[in-house]
């Protein structure tokens, strides 16, 4: 573990350390998760622990619901636990994995654009002229939106890319620090990357490699909000009604029909789908197939007419999704 933290001290020591090494590893910072161990390491100084098993005792313990704890928080604190316990589950320990309290959150109702849809929101973002305010602009949002759809991004992730990030030379962009506090590499199309190397000669003549690939007039990030108002402008402009904050189009849609386009065109090309899961789960940040695996039943729905093709790819029957909760 790094000497900037401080070891653990507990009865499960040597495992807590082992786990959050093994996290680190595989590109996870793990820091949150790291200070709740830390939490747990203190508190499980309290039990006589045998062997490194972590009883039903403990987990209850630790379980319990604090006064002035919020919901979320608890939940976090409880799931930390739970996914120690599955790592000494497969060391060969004896570990009880308690059941994960999901607190309720608010739900949008995913959007999936269409195909003309799409061609529209490009073409609005084409459109947009410059301007004094951010003369930047007219030049960053169109390539946004596309490497939104092209590549599958969380906004936040692609707001956080720095100019080194994004390697031209081997059309591959560095994600770092995303949900999850994992990282990976994202192959662009060649035709993205024909835009981000023009994109880059036009605005970052001179910019170290640190500087925000997408930046505002003063150099700062473009934040979360700034896109979200703009995109809800750009939707009037591309004909696309919007239909209020809890039910959108928001432009984390965008990553939605990113994923749902690219099941609906392996669908019709008759590629088996659970073979092709693991690999796109990998391409878009998911933390487990798990989370991929809600698209087959969006891409059922936003495409009817190759359900029978779908189940007969991957066995499974697609129920209607409703409203769920997507990564």
């Amino acid at each position: 573990m790094s000497r900037t933290y401080k070891p653990f001290s507990g009865p499960f020591a040597p495992m807590l350390t082992e786990f959050v090494e093994q996290k680190r590893a595989v590109g996870c910072q793990y820091i949150a998760g790291y200070w709740m161990l830390r939490k747990f390491d203190s508190f499980s100084i309290n039990f006589p622990v045998n062997n490194y098993n972590l009883t039903k005792e403990i987990v209850d313990a630790w379980g319990e619901k604090q006064p002035n704890e919020s919901d979320v928080y608890w939940s976090n604190r409880i799931l930390y636990l739970q996914q120690f316990a599955v790592f000494l589950t497969a060391q060969g320990y004896d570990s009880y994995i308690s059941y994960v309290h999901r607190p309720s959150r608010s739900q949008f109702k995913a959007h999936v654009f269409t195909h003309d849809e799409v061609k529209r929101i490009f073409a609005a973002a084409d459109a947009m002229e410059f301007s004094p305010c951010s003369p930047y602009k007219h030049l960053a949002f169109p390539l946004m939106y596309r490497m939104l759809y092209g590549c599958g991004f969380r906004i936040s992730e692609l707001l956080n890319l720095k100019l080194s990030d994004v390697d031209t030379n081997k059309s591959l962009i560095h994600v770092l620090h995303a949900k999850n506090d994992t990282e990976r590499f994202v192959p662009m199309s060649e035709s993205l990357n024909q835009r981000c190397q023009a994109y880059i000669h036009a605005v970052h003549e001179g910019h170290p490699d640190s500087y925000p690939f997408f930046f505002k007039k003063d150099g700062t990030h473009y934040t979360v909000s700034n896109i979200e108002k703009h995109f809800r402008e750009l939707l009037w402009f591309a004909g696309i009604s919007y239909r209020g904050q809890k039910l959108g189009p928001r432009v984390h849609d965008i990553r939605h029909t990113f994923i749902c386009h690219r099941l609906n065109s392996w669908a019709r090309e008759k590629v088996d789908l659970m073979t092709m899961l693991p690999i796109l789960s990998k391409y878009v940040g998911h933390t487990g197939v798990p989370s991929t695996q809600w698209y087959l039943k969006l891409t059922a729905e936003a495409f009817p007419d190759v359900i029978e093709a779908m189940e007969a790819l991957t066995g499974q029957a697609f129920p209607e999704v409703g409203v769920i909760d997507y990564e």
